[in-house]
């Protein structure tokens, strides 16, 4: 008997879970996925730089393309087909083609990948001129109307990832860039203040105008082009082209259809094993809600890596394999105007809200040994709980790739429940082209120490 397995969504998420269950099942499954555009395993995260020509064509976004699924791996796609309802008790799903015909697939799993969708007014997208960033063909829209018709002055609405990239690639073009953020710093969902104000001096330095604590509250033109964003406050903002990207929400609308239990955080609740309320449908990606490994709490994290592996985890299961993702550390890095930037597990102030005594060390310090020119600043900060030593968080901002793997240290060892005294002890590689034989994580290790006493490796827990 062949197993029948409908993927819903052609994204990372999705694609991964239909090659894991044809890995494993081979001809002994039947696996069809539908996308409702004309992509499949496509990166999102590289629309920014597709905005400021540094990746030359859409294609290049694309992980594999449709022939490396269909004809090497088997999976049926159909893609411009959009899943309309799911009829969970039947166990089928209804679909309808850009064409107009609409279908039937009966399934013994369900994979529901469908993804976030932006929070932006539709009223705002009205215009000709103002665009939304959660799409490939979004993305194609706005390089095609800011490149080729020479427009001058860009305003972006939203301080995350998304606006952070796409003001620093459209800058890149030469053009003039505004960026209006809500809140009083940029990346204020992983950055604390006094991080975020380095990405911001930064920004500055490059040209971008940044408005911050004021929201965008609507959006003024007239014969079909948008003329200035209205922010709160009275005040305006004028602009030849409005790139909206003031966050996602999680795409749970066939799931409420399939009558799921959605979890506290708005996304889809799932278990370890990515199965949803409902035994026969799993769903992952950006629609579903997972674990914080420090809290223990639920928690929305719409981003690639964990996407990927939920859905290699759901692929395993339906499969008959025993796999599960165990959560988030809440992980993720960004690039921008000349920075790397990366952040892992809490901020402080989270900390403290979720019930921890946070004590942090804050440092500026060199990449490299001063006989090799020192290298590049980086600031470094990391979070550990004062009553036990537990490590909770770590950022870095850097003209230097090493905050990346500097963050990363300190996330394998809060995976691992580390405390201060494991980050001193780590037994980090050292070379003075790499780093100072101090590594300014282990600096930072030092700094957290004062707060324990002379033998701390007998106070931490």
């Amino acid at each position: 008997m062949v197993l029948r397995v409908a993927v819903v969504g052609a994204g990372a998420a999705g694609m991964s879970a239909a090659s894991r269950v044809k890995r494993l099942l081979r001809d002994k499954a039947e696996v069809v996925v539908f996308e409702k555009s004309g992509w499949v395993s496509f990166a999102l995260c590289g629309t920014p730089y597709y905005l400021g020509c540094r990746v030359k064509r859409l294609e290049e976004l694309l992980y594999y393309s449709p022939e490396e699924f269909t004809k090497k791996r088997g999976i049926k796609i159909n893609l411009y087909t959009e899943v309309v309802d799911v009829e969970a008790d039947a166990r089928r799903i209804r679909y309808r083609t850009r064409s107009g015909e609409e279908g039937v697939y009966e399934y013994d799993y369900l994979v529901l990948a469908t993804g976030a969708k932006p929070r932006v007014p539709r009223e705002w997208l009205m215009y000709k001129n103002v665009f939304a960033l959660h799409s490939l063909d979004e993305a194609d829209a706005i390089r095609k109307y800011v490149v080729d018709n020479s427009v001058k002055r860009v305003a972006v609405i939203g301080g995350g990832y998304t606006g952070i990239e796409a003001a620093d690639n459209i800058a890149e073009l030469g053009r003039e860039v505004v960026l209006i953020h809500s809140r009083d710093h940029l990346a204020n969902k992983v950055l604390d203040p006094e991080m975020a104000e380095v990405v911001e001096e930064k920004a500055r330095s490059r040209g971008v105008e940044l408005v911050l604590g004021k929201r965008a509250v609507s959006i003024e033109g007239d014969g079909g082009v948008a003329r200035r964003v209205v922010l709160e406050g009275g005040d305006s903002v004028e602009a030849d082209a409005f790139i909206v990207s003031p966050g996602i929400v999680p795409d749970t609308a066939l799931a409420e259809k399939a009558g799921l239990r959605i979890g506290e955080t708005g996304a889809i609740w799932t278990d370890e094993r990515m199965r949803t309320s409902n035994e026969y449908i799993y769903a992952i990606g950006d629609a579903v809600e997972t674990r914080d490994i420090i809290t223990g709490g639920r928690v929305w994290w719409p981003f690639a890596p964990a996407a990927n592996k939920q859905g290699y985890v759901a692929g395993t299961n339906i499969a008959g394999g025993d796999a599960v993702f165990p959560g988030v550390l809440r992980s993720s890095a960004f690039g921008a105007f000349g920075l790397y930037v990366a952040a892992t597990g809490l901020r402080e102030e989270e900390a403290s809200r979720y019930g921890f005594k946070p004590v942090a060390a804050t440092l500026t310090a060199r990449t490299k040994a001063h006989y090799f020119g020192g290298g590049p600043e980086i600031r470094l900060k990391v979070i550990a709980d004062e009553e036990t030593g537990r490590l909770l968080g770590a950022q870095a901002v850097s003209e230097d790739a090493s905050a990346f793997w500097r963050v990363n240290v300190v996330a394998a060892l809060i995976w691992g429940h580390g405390t201060v005294w494991d980050l001193f002890s780590y037994d980090i590689s050292y070379w003075p082209g790499a780093n100072p034989v101090w590594d300014p994580i282990v600096v930072a290790a030092r700094l957290l120490l004062r707060h324990f006493a002379k033998r701390p490796w007998k106070t931490l827990n």
